[in-house]
């Protein structure tokens, strides 16, 4: 890479090639994201991993931490066992520990949420949280009422 130059400033050395565009950038258009490096105009299309949003998505919504993270088919699970409160607990730790590496770069999320999903997901989470719970709510009330019937009748 000692031969290329920089895209943009055609004096300047590069020091990285952007993931998206593949042109060689210098340290002043250099711009990493999740320890990857990008030109300015291809960062823009990407966000840092926040394990602190990983922390809050999981924690009020079984799954949702998953989501954030790429993890599809590992959020519905959790989301669908997540009342049994150990893989809601398993997965706030595995959320927030996924968005901790792929923020330094250990992981690579497969398939971050675009921006609109990113924004559905910060805005709905809590009324989101809210329906997930009544409906918890509901069928633990249910079965107790269930139970309560055979016992009478038995």
């Amino acid at each position: 890479m000692s031969e290329e130059t920089c895209y943009f400033h055609s004096q300047t050395q590069a020091a990285a090639i952007c993931t998206d565009c593949k042109k060689p950038v210098c340290e002043l258009c250099l711009k990493t994201v999740n320890a990857e490096p990008y030109c300015e105009a291809c960062a823009a299309n990407h966000y840092e991993q926040s394990p602190m949003l990983a922390f809050l998505f999981a924690f009020f919504v079984p799954g949702l931490g998953q989501v954030y993270n790429g993890d599809w088919q590992k959020g519905l699970v959790i989301f669908l066992t997540g009342w049994l409160i150990l893989p809601w607990i398993y997965g706030i730790f595995d959320a927030v520990t996924v968005a901790n590496e792929i923020r330094i770069g250990v992981r690579k999320s497969a398939t971050v949420p675009p921006g609109y999903l990113l924004l559905a997901l910060k805005l709905g989470f809590l009324p989101f949280a809210c329906v997930y719970f009544c409906g918890v709510f509901v069928l633990f009330t249910a079965i107790a009422g269930l139970v309560k019937l055979l016992l009478r009748l038995g």
